[in-house]
């Protein structure tokens, strides 16, 4: 995705091999994909993942900050 765009993907949640899966949960997924991000397929690309509510006093649909080892932020995950 190096391509200097932000891509942004919706979809349900896939967990089924998630040990805490429920078949009747039917939250979406976004995610945002910064300019940084090196695209699809490529494991390991994330080395820090960063809760917004563990750095400030947020209430509200978790947000997750992904980083690359270089320490750019390089997506934005929103569960609902």
């Amino acid at each position: 995705m190096a391509n200097g765009k932000i891509e942004l993907k919706i979809a349900e949640t896939d967990l089924q091999e998630d040990p805490e899966y429920d078949p009747e949960d039917d939250s979406l997924v976004a995610y945002l994909s910064l300019p940084d991000h090196p695209g699809e397929n490529t494991s390991g690309c994330v080395k820090k993942m960063v809760r917004l509510s563990d750095l400030i006093d947020y209430q509200g649909v978790d947000i997750y900050m992904d980083f690359d080892a270089a320490g750019r932020l390089i997506g934005i995950e929103i569960l609902e």
